[in-house]
């Protein structure tokens, strides 16, 4: 038996980093038409009378997300933890931890036992609870239920403090960032990364105005503002910090094949875009989609495998108390 997340939307209070594609569930409707397999459903397991131990189910299931997402979530966290210094001394704030990708980003580092402490948070409990079942046997990871405009924790508390594509989703930002440089020792670094540019918002217009012209272009619901660097620097100013230098990113939504990548797209998207299409535009923007990918995606490399994938663009906050 499965509690499933992807498709059953509540308005998310920074409820994870990840939170990037699983708006599109508010919209979903019956399966799609020859819907690929690819990505599966995002689900949270309940502990079921197999082999598997829990542990194995809750890695599976954090792989799963990162996969319907496009891996661009942890891609940015690879990119964005090397600039943080952090070291066995350092205690880690990761807010809106979502599935626990900056925690474990931040982990594998650390493989001789010893490691910062990281306070792993986030305000939905099933992603705390399947962070906190994903390092079982770590005594540097702790978790809890909080959100990021109401941090639990005593000031001065973090050396170094992260909140990956989570301010987008925060109800009052400026309450998040001042609740950042309260938590935040002097001397010590923030980053707050959000979207500038969505790589796949170019696929499903053309997709609209191939199939369907007459419709309003797709837009997803983040406050156009976030788009803009100079707003997240206003917001953080407005938190308190006094330094904050913006960077930008090129990561991707990707996989290791162009039919992936157009089923993690469908999957997310398509209930969103396609809400009101009859089951015959469906199919053809299903087939369509692939041959649409073919012109704007890049070759990668993750881990050694190579991938396809297109270009999201970040915006990296990268604060200093």
């Amino acid at each position: 038996m499965t509690t499933t997340f992807l498709f059953s939307y509540r308005q998310p209070s920074a409820s994870s980093s990840m939170i990037l594609g699983s708006f599109a569930s508010a919209y979903f409707h019956p399966p799609f038409p020859r819907l690929p397999q690819f990505i599966q459903p995002f689900s949270f397991p309940e502990m079921a009378d197999d082999n598997k131990t829990p542990l194995d189910h809750f890695n599976a299931v954090a792989e799963s997300y990162e996969k319907s997402t496009g891996g661009c979530t942890r891609e940015l966290a690879e990119r964005l933890v090397p600039l943080l210094d952090i070291n066995n001394d350092s205690v880690v704030l990761d807010n809106a931890c979502g599935t626990g990708i900056v925690t474990d980003v931040i982990t594998q580092k650390f493989t001789n036992g010893k490691g910062p402490v990281i306070h792993a948070v986030d305000g939905a409990s099933k992603m705390v609870e399947l962070v906190d079942a994903r390092f079982p046997d770590n005594d540097y990871v702790r978790t809890g239920v909080m959100p990021g405009e109401d941090l639990d924790f005593p000031d001065e508390t973090f050396t170094h403090s992260v909140t990956n594509l989570g301010f987008l989703f925060f109800d009052d930002a400026k309450k998040g960032a001042s609740e950042i440089w309260r938590t935040l020792k002097p001397g010590g670094i923030a980053v707050v990364t959000n979207w500038e540019e969505l790589g796949y918002l170019p696929v499903l217009w053309k997709l609209q105005r191939e199939i369907r012209p007459e419709e309003e272009p797709f837009s997803v619901p983040i406050k156009p503002e976030w788009f803009k660097p100079s707003h997240t620097e206003q917001v953080l100013r407005s938190g308190g910090f006094e330094q904050v230098d913006l960077q930008e990113m090129v990561v991707h939504w990707g996989a290791e094949s162009l039919e992936e990548v157009s089923s993690s797209i469908v999957q997310m998207f398509g209930p969103a875009v396609f809400k009101d299409w009859s089951d015959e535009d469906k199919r053809k923007a299903m087939d369509m989609v692939p041959s649409i990918l073919k012109d704007v995606t890049v070759s990668l490399n993750r881990n050694g495998q190579s991938c396809v994938g297109v270009t999201m663009k970040a915006i990296v906050a990268i604060c200093k108390k």
